[in-house]
């Protein structure tokens, strides 16, 4: 096996955890997020068979973390209450961390149209309201997974 792939299972184990407890908690714990955010950032490093520059890898923390935070930060300006939690910033900061910041946007908007249509189609059914939160964390890691995925297979695992 090789360590790509090691790193690609434990990471997609990793991010399918972080969904259940997210499902049922709305919590994303930082001792699921914060080893994801390192262990990004060290096989981006170190591999050969790295998915980005350790740079990149860098930007994709800060960015990640970042931008859901600005987001949050707006959304409290208006409606005054957290509108997302830290969690899912540092959750997208694990994604930038082991993707690299240009996977930021794609997923995080992949993420976003998913859980409108899901929101949407939970509220037509009438299993949810508009009142209802919806955990965002199951939407980011869904997507990570499977931009993972993709870059793992152009390495041939």
């Amino acid at each position: 096996m090789s360590l790509l792939l090691a790193y690609v299972s434990v990471w997609i184990a990793l991010f399918a955890w972080a969904s259940f407890i997210d499902l049922k908690s709305f919590v994303l714990p930082d001792w699921l997020t914060l080893p994801l955010i390192l262990s990004g950032v060290v096989f981006n490093a170190f591999s050969v068979n790295n998915f980005c520059s350790d740079t990149d890898s860098l930007l994709g923390v800060l960015i990640g973390y970042g931008l859901i935070r600005l987001v949050d930060e707006c959304y409290f300006k208006v409606k005054k209450q957290r509108g997302i939690g830290q969690g899912d910033a540092k959750l997208l900061a694990a994604i930038g961390a082991i993707l690299g910041w240009q996977s930021i946007f794609p997923v995080l908007c992949c993420a976003a149209i998913l859980g409108v249509v899901v929101g949407l189609s939970l509220i037509r059914f009438k299993r949810l309201t508009l009142q209802n939160r919806i955990p965002f964390g199951p939407f980011l890691s869904l997507f990570a997974c499977a931009f993972m995925l993709e870059k793992a297979v152009s390495f041939r695992l």
